[in-house]
């Protein structure tokens, strides 16, 4: 499942601040995984802050998180974006929780298809295949980042 920046923000009822120099694909582009760690920060996670104390915002974005999650917005580093949620656990848990209806969703979706008999793919080459919004810019060309290949 792909998930990107707005669709975070939508499912957390969280506010968004993109950096003044937001990253190359904006709002949408594409969340890898969620750390609850910023020493477990890859680039392109998302650092989720549940404490209430002071978080290290900065280590996550000097490890590469393409965003931060907290109690209070915080300025973004260049190409970054921050949400500010009221409550981070209860956030989480949203998000979770919509995730979960947005995959049942998919998959009531594929239950009755009696009138799809055949899927033909070119033997040739591989086929691109785009997420409906992740990886997309505002012309709604799919971009490279979120591009899965099927065989």
């Amino acid at each position: 499942m792909n998930l990107c920046v707005v669709d975070l923000a939508e499912l957390t009822g969280g506010q968004l601040q993109l950096a003044a120099m937001p990253p190359s694909a904006g709002e949408l582009a594409q969340v890898e995984r969620i750390c609850l760690a910023a020493d477990d920060v890859q680039p392109g996670d998302v650092f989720w802050c549940l404490g209430g104390g002071p978080c290290d915002f900065d280590l996550a974005f000097l490890r590469g998180a393409l965003g931060v999650v907290g109690r209070n917005l915080v300025e973004p580093w260049p190409g970054r974006f921050s949400l500010a949620v009221a409550d981070p656990a209860a956030a989480l848990e949203r998000l979770v929780s919509g995730l979960l209806k947005r995959t049942a969703a998919e998959q009531e979706s594929f239950a009755d298809c009696s009138e799809l008999k055949d899927l033909q793919l070119p033997g040739a080459g591989a086929t691109a295949i785009f997420p409906p919004t992740c990886g997309q810019d505002g012309k709604r060309r799919a971009g490279s980042r979120c591009r899965r290949t099927a065989a």
